[in-house]
C-alpha cells in the first residue's frame, strides 16, 4: 500500500483551563512516537476529517525523520511535531539540507494558553538548524498562518491540500548568514585601498560582489565558497552548485568563462587542514 503525502500541520480549539501548564519538549522515544501517532490520528481524522482512515504517509517510514513530543512532567504526550527531508524528487534517496516540519498537532485540552504549538515549531526550528538545514519549511492551514509569522516565518505562498486552504511558509536559516558574516567581514580591512590607487580614482572596470578585473589583463576572477554540510551531503550536487553560481557571476560581469580552479581554504592554520575546511571554486572568464 502506497500513502501520498499531506503536509496540514496545525489544529486549533480554546484551550481548557484545567490544562497542565508545566511540560518539555524531547525527541520521542518510541512509546511517545505511538502516542504522537495516536494523536494525529485523532485530530486529522476523527476531528478535523482531513483524512478517511489514516493520515500515515511516507515520512513516517523514512529513517531520517525525528519526531519531537511535548512531555507533561507526568509523561503524558501533550502535542507533537515531526522534521523530515522535504518531499521532493531531489531529496528521495539523498539529503541535501531541504527539510520540512508537518503534523503539528496539539491535544484539544491544551492548546491556546499553554503555548504548546509555539513550543514545538521553536523547538523543530531550533532542531533543524542543529542537523545542518540549509532550508526548513512547512505547509500550514490558513487559520494558523497568524502563528508562524509571530514566530519570525516568512510566508511563500498559498496552496491546498486535502480540499482546505493552506500557506506555505519558510523558516530563515540565520547559520549561513551568520558564517557569512563571520569569515568575509575582515576581508573589508584587506580591500579598503586596493580600488583606489591613485588619489582615490577606481580601479577600471567593473568592481563588485560578483567578480573581479584582473590587473594588466582582460580576465574577470569570481570566486564562491561552498559549505562543508553541502560537499558532505552530496560531492557531485555541490560541485554542480559550484560551478553553477561562479558562471552566474561571470555573466553578471560580461565575460565569457575559460577556465575553472579548485582552491580549498583552512579554518585556521593550514597543516593538514585541521579543522573544517571549505571548498572555494575559483572561476576566471575573459572579459567581452
Amino acid at each position: 500500500m502506497t500513502f501520498e503525502i499531506d503536509h496540514g500541520i496545525l489544529t486549533g480549539r480554546r484551550p481548557d483551563p484545567t490544562a497542565p501548564a508545566d511540560y518539555i519538549v524531547v525527541q520521542a522515544d518510541a512509546s511517545q512516537r505511538d502516542a504522537y501517532r495516536r494523536l494525529r490520528r485523532d485530530v486529522f481524522v476523527r476531528e478535523q476529517g482531513l483524512f478517511t482512515t489514516t493520515d500515515h504517509d511516507r515520512a513516517d517510514d523514512d529513517p531520517r525523520t525525528v519526531v519531537l513530543v511535548a512531555r507533561s512532567i507526568a509523561g503524558e504526550v501533550l502535542g507533537g511535531v515531526r522534521l523530515h527531508p522535504a518531499p521532493h524528487p531531489s531529496t528521495e534517496d539523498r539529503d541535501l539540507g531541504w527539510w520540512r516540519g508537518s503534523r503539528l498537532a496539539v491535544r484539544p485540552d491544551v492548546r491556546g494558553a499553554t503555548g504548546v504549538g509555539a513550543a514545538l515549531v521553536r523547538a523543530a526550528c531550533a532542531w533543524a538548524e542543529s542537523l545542518g538545514a540549509l532550508r526548513f519549511d512547512a505547509v500550514v492551514q490558513t487559520q494558523h498562518h497568524p502563528l508562524f509569522t509571530r514566530l519570525g516565518w516568512t510566508t511563500t505562498g498559498d496552496v491546498e491540500l486535502q480540499g482546505r486552504p493552506h500557506v506555505a511558509l519558510s523558516w530563515p536559516i540565520a547559520r549561513v548568514q551568520r558564517l557569512a558574516e563571520a569569515t568575509k567581514s575582515p576581508l573589508g580591512g584587506l580591500l579598503a585601498g586596493l580600488g583606489a590607487p591613485q588619489g582615490g580614482a577606481p580601479a577600471p572596470g567593473f568592481w563588485g560582489d560578483d567578480g573581479v578585473p584582473v590587473p594588466g589583463s582582460d580576465l574577470v576572477a569570481a570566486c564562491d565558497a561552498i559549505l562543508p554540510t553541502m560537499v558532505e551531503r552530496d560531492p557531485e550536487w555541490a560541485g554542480w552548485c559550484a560551478a553553477l553560481v561562479n558562471l552566474n557571476d561571470l555573466a553578471a560581469m560580461g565575460a565569457t568563462p575559460v577556465g575553472l580552479l579548485d582552491a580549498v581554504g583552512a579554518v585556521a592554520v593550514p597543516v593538514a587542514l585541521q579543522g573544517r575546511s571549505e571548498d572555494y571554486w575559483v572561476l576566471t572568464g575573459r572579459a567581452r
